[in-house]
């Protein structure tokens, strides 16, 4: 990983490209290649971009996840940006799996987050996954299309390489408060194609981003 990390740094100032390197990107426009430093966390490499879709009831909402290395993932959404620093994946042969995804009779959580929303009970009366001895709140539930960018090509990572490119039907994501202050997760996200990706992570504000590196573009 340094190796590659290095290359990224001396390919991103090489002086000989300065001249042709005019793209200048921010949290919002990564594409593999690209270095973010972060404040507390080290350095970063993108190693894929995936411009997400969902659209309800007519109207379209774009984000990005951008997956860096040591299995972090950065998402940028209109409603802020959120550093996911550690997961886990749930199996399908897993209790945990079973507990999300079977059906509301038999206590599934997100069949039964779902038949809440329909009911407008959601709210008052809010579904509750456990994990790992914490509580989360189920929040959101949506279905998403994903289409890498930046030259990418889907990420090879467990669960995000079977995002389905044709029926977005197929790929699920859901969203998790914990019920109880915790300094290190404020959100949690899951990815739902085969498998079951948790992520785990916190708001990520301006001043923890210290710089941006561009890749180094070919001619």
């Amino acid at each position: 990983m340094f190796n590659r990390l290095n290359r990224a740094f001396h390919e991103a100032l090489d002086p000989d490209k300065q001249g042709a390197q005019l793209r200048q990107p921010t949290v919002e426009t990564l594409l593999p290649g690209d270095v973010v430093s972060l404040w507390d966390g080290g350095d970063a490499v993108v190693e894929s971009a995936l411009e997400c879709h969902e659209d309800v009831n007519g109207r379209d909402t774009i984000w990005r996840w951008n997956l860096l290395d040591e299995g972090r993932m950065l998402s940028t959404a209109p409603e802020g940006n959120v550093l996911y620093t550690r997961s886990v994946v749930f199996h399908q042969d897993s209790a945990e799996f079973e507990t999300l995804t079977c059906d509301a009779e038999q206590g599934g959580v997100l069949k039964a987050f779902e038949a809440r929303v329909r009911e407008g009970t959601a709210a008052r009366h809010p579904v509750l996954f456990e994990h790992d001895g914490k509580t989360y709140r189920v929040v959101s539930t949506g279905t998403f299309d994903a289409r890498p960018v930046g030259g990418s090509d889907y990420t090879r990572a467990e669960v995000w390489r079977d995002i389905n490119p044709t029926r977005p039907v197929e790929n699920v994501y859901f969203e998790l408060e914990p019920t109880e202050d915790d300094p290190d997760v404020q959100e949690a996200l899951g990815i739902w194609t085969t498998h079951i990706a948790l992520l785990f992570g916190k708001d990520l504000r301006d001043a923890d981003i210290q710089s941006i590196y561009p890749r180094a573009e070919t001619h």
